[in-house]
């Protein structure tokens, strides 16, 4: 795989993350009632100008590779392996959200990234994780005003 190759293949995935923000916005968002309104009452508001802004740099970045008229040198499989594992990461992370809710499963997620990045003390990992997530949790909750999902077990904090 060229270096060219693996821009395109990061493009795509780009892509097709602009590509489900504005599938959810169409379809899941419009049937909750969310997606419609003044922007201060249209949660759809923030993930469309943000996908849309992603659209533009998308477009400026494939101009780019396209442009690229030397081929790159050959991209090792290794090199993509960190990308893939904080993908995979991630997608474990959005799958367990909704089960367990935030608090049990934004901290493993992050050591999880630690981990992924190189960082191997795991007190530290632990320390940093509980903190991150508890810091967020507080900020997006009580400044916010957002309620971050509870899971089955509907654990939420009384701030």
């Amino acid at each position: 795989m060229t270096r060219k190759h693996a821009e395109w293949l990061v493009l795509l995935i780009f892509a097709c993350v602009i590509g489900v923000v504005f599938q959810q916005i169409s379809t899941s968002m419009t049937e909750q009632g969310i997606a419609s309104g003044s922007p201060y009452d249209n949660a759809a508001a923030y993930p469309k100008a943000v996908a849309i802004l992603m659209s533009g740099l998308l477009v400026l970045a494939a101009v780019s590779v396209w442009r690229l008229k030397v081929p790159g040198p050959r991209v090792l499989m290794a090199q993509l392996a960190r990308p893939v594992a904080l993908l995979a990461v991630f997608a474990c992370y959005l799958l367990a959200l909704g089960t367990l809710g935030y608090h049990l499963s934004t901290p493993p997620m992050l050591m999880a990234l630690l981990w992924v990045c190189g960082y191997r003390r795991p007190v530290p990992m632990l320390i940093y994780g509980i903190g991150i997530s508890f810091g967020l949790a507080f900020l997006f909750e009580v400044f916010l005003k957002i309620v971050l999902p509870g899971g089955i077990w509907h654990l939420n904090i009384p701030w």
